[in-house]
């Protein structure tokens, strides 16, 4: 004789490795999302995360969640919700997912959207409109207008960079102009320490480069439509490190577990502590926490 059907209680209890702190933010968005115009809020009965998936350096959680109303999975990185029952494959839920995430990246970084958008809007403004201007060039001439653009944004990222920049007392500050000048006064600040020799002198190198590639690009007679693009890529390329390394450097936060020295750490929301934004710094390999800074979301409540 077959058993009687297992209690949520009883489903919960028998998972093996569970993290309350996931649970909460994938519970917390699962509700919001699926009491969205409904008669009566949904509500999780018992959740599981099936399997963690890294493609291109980017990690996928996949959750199998059963509510109030019906059975859903869970993606997170960026976190939605899709029904099983148009998706009956984890697998193919996945790909799915995957694939969707890839395509609203592409046109987030062709309209230059991301999490650098506030503080570099400047820039970001105008290597839009050197992405939009391949669009509309056909001759050399609007080739070369599009090298200009990049010339300006990578000139106002430098400028914008200064902000928080720590120079010693005494040393020669560069021109308003000197890119180059600049960009390795930041490749010095951003990524310090004998560590980070080497991405120093990537950032420094990248610059240069980038510098050179942009400004040929405005005198270039026989510019031709590829030559934009790979001057308006490479600057997209430039303002995505040297952005990421600024914000490496003015985060708090530890890169490493500072308990068993895992790099799994993770913002994870926690709406029960009492502090705003109520985000704690969880370690998924050993459960190490601490108070963490907020993590970006979209629209709706914070989540994980």
């Amino acid at each position: 004789m077959l058993p009687h059907t297992a209690s949520d209680e009883a489903l919960r209890s028998a998972v093996l490795d569970r993290s309350e702190r996931e649970e909460a933010g994938i519970i917390e968005y699962a509700e919001w999302q699926l009491s969205k115009g409904a008669e009566r809020p949904a509500r999780v009965r018992h959740l599981e995360k099936l399997k963690s998936e890294r493609v291109f350096g980017r990690q996928y959680d996949l959750w199998d969640v059963h509510a109030t109303a019906g059975r859903w999975w869970v993606v997170t990185s960026p976190t939605n919700i899709y029904p099983q029952r148009q998706f009956p494959s984890a697998d193919y839920m996945l790909s799915f997912h995957i694939g969707l995430t890839a395509r609203v990246a592409q046109r987030e970084r062709r309209s230059g959207e991301g999490s650098a958008r506030d503080r570099f809007a400047g820039a970001l403004r105008r290597w839009e409109q050197a992405a939009r201007g391949i669009d509309e060039a056909d001759e050399a001439e609007d080739f070369q207008s599009v090298g200009m653009k990049c010339r300006e944004c990578l000139l106002t990222f430098a400028r914008d960079a200064q902000g928080g920049l720590e120079i010693s007392p005494g040393a020669e500050r560069p021109k308003r102009g000197d890119f180059v000048g600049w960009s390795a006064l930041i490749a010095e600040w951003a990524a310090t320490g004998e560590h980070s020799k080497e991405i120093r002198g990537h950032l420094k190198a990248l610059a240069v480069s980038t510098w050179q590639l942009v400004n040929w690009l405005t005198h270039a007679r026989n510019a031709v439509h590829s030559d934009a693009e790979l001057a308006v890529a490479a600057t997209s390329h430039l303002l995505e490190l040297f952005s990421g390394a600024i914000r490496r450097r003015e985060s708090k936060q530890p890169e490493r577990c500072p308990n068993c020295s895992s790099y799994q750490l993770d913002n994870v929301y926690a709406p029960e502590i009492e502090r705003d934004p109520p985000y704690v710094l969880v370690c998924r390999a050993c459960g190490w926490e601490h108070p963490a800074e907020s993590a970006e979301t979209e629209d709706g409540p914070p989540r994980a």
